[in-house]
């Protein structure tokens, strides 16, 4: 190609271009009406993307309340006591209790309630007795823990406890759990000791029965002691029920209220808690000891000491004989 031939074309363009005109422009309407639906589309996309920010936001509150609200709840149950099932009828040394697992430990003096769900523990030189429902005297040797599941339920966590059905021979049946099994009395005295060894069972009085928890029954009578090892293994002997065994015992018992009562309730208590049995020497020395009314109080002795504190007040004398307290005329 010629630039003549270059020439010819550009003017043809020209020529075309003149002919069509400049570009046709909006109008004023038009430009309005463009930027009122852009706008509008603007605003949509704003709002769509507030509306999805809101129900995230909306939902993440949500789980922050039921979350709180599921924190609130499990702290009431736990914190919730349960029923009284026992108080602190004698507290020496160190006595403390805690209700589950959300509060520490509290002084647990006399009269202190116990709760289902309570732990209670003795230190190094700490001994408790706790007034159970029907008479029942539960006692704490030094170093103890135990739990309260409920009324019937005590589990023995480390230590020793010893367990007085009274003298009435209370129906209110207490099931206490150890590393050997359950034991249950039927009208009984009896010890529960966490040893090296395993658990060691001794009865004073009446008879128990240890259920292991994958096997048979065990009775156990007045006299007798077993000893359970770790790996189920159980010895049986005999045991005295009376002597310094049951020493810790008699300084766990719980205080008896001298005044007002007669000699014959305060010597039934004393021959109890000291293992022994009471025998009126003649006719006239029991109607003595049904007779007389005491007066005064015998805090702090011993059920030994208190008898020989207590009769010379009275026309009644003590002498022991073999496992025997044989009260007699002055």
């Amino acid at each position: 190609m010629t630039d003549h031939d270059d020439h010819n074309d550009d003017n043809a363009i020209e020529r075309v271009l003149r002919a069509a005109g400049g570009r046709a422009q909006p109008s004023a309407q038009m430009k309005e009406a463009v930027r009122a639906a852009v706008h509008a589309q603007w605003r949509e996309a704003v709002n769509q993307r507030k509306r999805r920010t809101h129900r995230v936001w909306l939902a993440a509150a949500a789980s922050v309340a039921l979350a709180a609200i599921g924190i609130v709840a499990m702290r009431t149950a736990f914190d919730a006591p349960g029923a009284v099932v026992a108080s602190v009828s004698r507290a020496t040394g160190e006595v403390k209790s805690r209700d589950g697992i959300w509060t520490g430990w509290k002084s647990a003096t006399v009269e202190h309630p116990v709760h289902g769900g309570d732990t209670v523990m003795t230190g190094s030189d700490g001994r408790a007795a706790l007034a159970l429902a029907g008479g029942v005297s539960l006692r704490l040797d030094r170093d103890t823990r135990i739990a309260f599941d409920d009324a019937e339920h005590v589990e023995v966590l480390a230590g020793a406890v010893y367990v007085d059905s009274g003298a009435s021979g209370s129906t209110h049946l207490l099931q206490v759990r150890t590393p050997a099994g359950a034991v249950r009395h039927v009208g009984t005295q009896y010890e529960v000791r966490l040893v090296g060894a395993g658990t060691r069972l001794r009865v004073r009085e009446g008879r128990v029965e240890l259920t292991p928890a994958d096997g048979a029954a065990h009775s156990v009578r007045a006299g007798e002691q077993v000893v359970v090892s770790k790996t189920g293994l159980l010895a049986r002997e005999p045991v005295a029920t009376s002597g310094p065994e049951w020493d810790w015992v008699l300084h766990a018992a719980p205080p008896f209220d001298l005044d007002g009562r007669r000699v014959r309730e305060f010597l039934t208590w004393a021959g109890r808690e000291l293992g022994r049995d009471i025998v009126f020497a003649t006719p006239e020395s029991e109607a003595e000891a049904d007779r007389a009314v005491l007066s005064g109080s015998m805090s702090g002795l011993t059920p030994a000491e208190a008898i020989a504190a207590v009769l010379p007040t009275t026309r009644l004398r003590s002498l022991e004989r073999d496992d025997a307290i044989v009260i007699a005329l002055d």
